[in-house]
């Protein structure tokens, strides 16, 4: 019975989903795939909205800063590496830009994930849900999707107590509130989830 219910669910089951982009495939478990192309616009769309907020990671109101962004974004898209800058240097840390859809639907929403080697906590850099769809309880659910997606290591992001909705998708997903700084800027983990 229970083998029935969870073939008449949405989505990918594990057993089925395809390797990681890593290793060149697109498509992981639990209805996140490996962000294309066409959906880095997306991606620049949601952090120049969240900018104008004052809630991105990234000060993008400038075409040169964009077009920076845009470049990493494809290189993470293609290469599966996120670049991050330290100090004077360019590290080349794991990267995933990952997006949730509902079977051939278009984009719910999207996140980036980054860590410098296999023994670190993956950082969310940015995550969103696209207005359209806002409201619905997909935030939590693309925030669960990672966890089981990225699972062996706990989950890390900051963000300000001003993006209500994102912190209460976070809080819903099983992150828990770690410490908030002088600036208002919270930061949230999630244990590590195993198979």
């Amino acid at each position: 019975m229970l083998a029935i219910f969870k073939r008449l669910l949405p989505g990918k089951r594990k057993e089925e989903a395809p390797s990681t982009p890593a290793t060149g495939s697109t498509a992981t478990a639990d209805g996140l795939d490996a962000a294309g192309e066409e959906e880095i616009e997306r991606f620049l769309a949601a952090a120049q909205r969240a900018d104008a907020r004052g809630h991105s990671p990234w000060v993008l109101r400038d075409e040169a800063r964009l077009a920076t962004l845009r470049r990493a974004l494809e290189f993470t898209a293609h290469r599966g590496l996120w670049l991050q800058r330290d100090g004077s240097h360019v590290a080349h840390w794991q990267g995933r830009l990952l997006v949730l859809k509902h079977g051939e639907g278009p984009p719910l929403g999207m996140l980036l994930a980054c860590r410098p080697d296999d023994e670190a906590a993956w950082q969310l850099r940015f995550f969103f849900i696209e207005p359209e769809w806002r409201g619905s309880g997909h935030g939590a659910r693309l925030l669960l999707a990672a966890r089981r997606s990225l699972s062996g290591t706990p989950l890390r992001t900051r963000l300000p107590l001003a993006c209500e909705a994102a912190i209460r998708s976070l809080e819903k997903a099983g992150f828990q509130r770690m410490h908030v700084n002088a600036s208002n800027v919270a930061s949230f983990e999630a244990p590590a989830e195993w198979d």
